[in-house]
């Protein structure tokens, strides 16, 4: 099974936003793109439902693949994951309880370096701060 979904990295001046699932875990906000949508649309509106905020649209960052074990189809999936630079200087975050989330911060980017759980993510992040770099200077 191919699945395809969008995320961003969203900048709150040089603070990186971040999710805490359930189990512990500190991830970026993306989710699933529905029929009709672009990554962008997906990206942008998966960030407002999972944290609550709105976020400008910025660069598209790169893609990243991975596979998994999806226990609710019980079966083997592949998904890429499209992400995009964002920037909010909105700070009233209402994680998603029903998606699995009970936190939502924004963190330095040494911080979400070693506290995010997904090396694939760490990289996505790493690529996000030298394209805010680069337009910066």
């Amino acid at each position: 099974m191919r699945e395809v979904s969008a995320g961003g990295v969203v900048f709150n001046s040089d603070k990186i936003l971040l999710l805490r699932k359930l189990n512990g875990g500190w991830v970026l906000p993306k989710g699933h793109v529905r029929r009709g949508e672009t990554y962008y649309q997906t990206a942008l509106r998966e960030v407002k439902e999972e944290t609550g905020i709105k976020a400008d649209l910025g660069s598209y960052i790169d893609k990243i693949e991975y596979q998994y074990y999806n226990l609710r189809r019980m079966q083997r999936s592949t998904k890429t994951v499209h992400w995009f630079t964002m920037y909010s200087d909105d700070t009233n975050l209402r994680p998603l309880r029903r998606e699995g989330f009970n936190e939502a911060k924004y963190v330095e980017f040494e911080q979400a370096l070693r506290i995010l759980i997904h090396d694939n993510e760490k990289m996505i992040i790493i690529k996000a701060k030298k394209i805010k770099e680069d337009i910066k200077n």
